[in-house]
């Protein structure tokens, strides 16, 4: 399987088709000084306290082709005063233009919204579901009022998607597993979750998946249920390891794996703490009597858990 982000970004660059003039205007504010401080100025004397720089369009960066268009219009009317101002300024955009780019922005951020989820380094990225949702946005923008040429990109972003084999069935093997599951839930029923929003959330697809099936009854008698799966479960064998079993099983008993952390963690004798407290002793002795009691519990925790 390879790079999801390198995926998307490979989807996006085949179907943009990026007008040439917001690059010529680009390129002559980040090479002309004398370009560049005369839009630092123009923010100035509009009140801006932080001048914002354009960004430069570069293909090997993921999401740079949105990020320098957003810019771009974040300082359409700096840009606009500036190119007044210039002697050989590059040709500006019409009104026809300008709105392009914002629509652009709109069916880049989508996009743009994915690759960051998916480039995460700080939690699970490759059991996040969002390829058919990605897709179903991108369907939804179809059905929106834009340009001509906007529709011409979204129609090219949508086959492009569509005809990567391997990244529809990823998805599809993915829903498939979310429904498995869902299917050997007890006692839930269909909830009604047709989406009334025109929102274009990358997300909407596998929340609208995972909230179709709704715990039906009262709190006590979905616990009843649980007690009672629990009870009709097979009888771990003797050599077998029970809190390993159930973090395994955690997600098939929820509530009652809230119980088996606070009971499980009992100890039958008190020999393990016995072992303690004669390893603190032989820490703490006649020579090293003076060690705060911080150190002491760093030290014990180093030596019980080296082995």
């Amino acid at each position: 399987m390879g790079c999801f982000a390198h995926t998307l970004n490979l989807v996006v660059q085949s179907a943009l088709t990026l007008e040439s003039k917001v690059k010529t205007i680009v390129t002559h504010f980040r090479k002309s000084t004398e370009a560049n401080n005369k839009l630092k100025t123009y923010q100035f004397n509009n009140g801006v306290d932080e001048p914002k720089k354009l960004l430069q369009d570069v293909q090997t960066r993921w999401n740079a082709t949105y990020y320098m268009l957003q810019h771009f219009i974040e300082l359409e009317s700096s840009i606009r005063g500036t190119l007044g101002l210039l002697d050989k300024a590059p040709q500006s955009l019409n009104c026809d233009e300008w709105t392009l780019l914002k629509e652009l922005c709109t069916v880049l951020r989508p996009f743009e919204e994915a690759t960051k989820a998916v480039s995460g380094e700080s939690y699970i990225t490759a059991s996040i579901v969002l390829a058919q949702g990605l897709l179903n946005a991108c369907k939804k923008l179809s059905t929106m009022k834009f340009q001509n040429r906007t529709h011409t990109i979204i129609k090219k972003l949508i086959s492009n998607m569509e005809n990567r084999d391997a990244w529809k069935n990823f998805d599809m093997k993915r829903s498939k597993q979310i429904d498995e599951q869902n299917q050997d839930q007890p006692e839930y029923i269909s909830a009604d979750t047709a989406s009334t929003s025109n929102s274009l959330s990358i997300w909407e697809t596998i929340d609208t998946s995972v909230a179709k099936l709704m715990p039906s009854g009262t709190s006590k008698s979905r616990a009843i249920i649980e007690v009672q799966r629990y009870l009709e479960d097979g009888i771990l064998k003797r050599n077998l390891d029970p809190l390993k079993w159930w973090k395994d099983h955690r997600y098939n008993y929820p509530y009652l794996s809230i119980l088996y952390k606070r009971t499980l963690c009992c100890l039958g004798t008190s020999v393990p703490c016995e072992h303690i407290f004669s390893k603190a002793g032989l820490i703490l002795n006649d020579r090293r009597c003076r060690l705060k009691s911080d150190k002491v519990e760093m030290l014990l925790f180093l030596n019980y858990n080296s082995t």
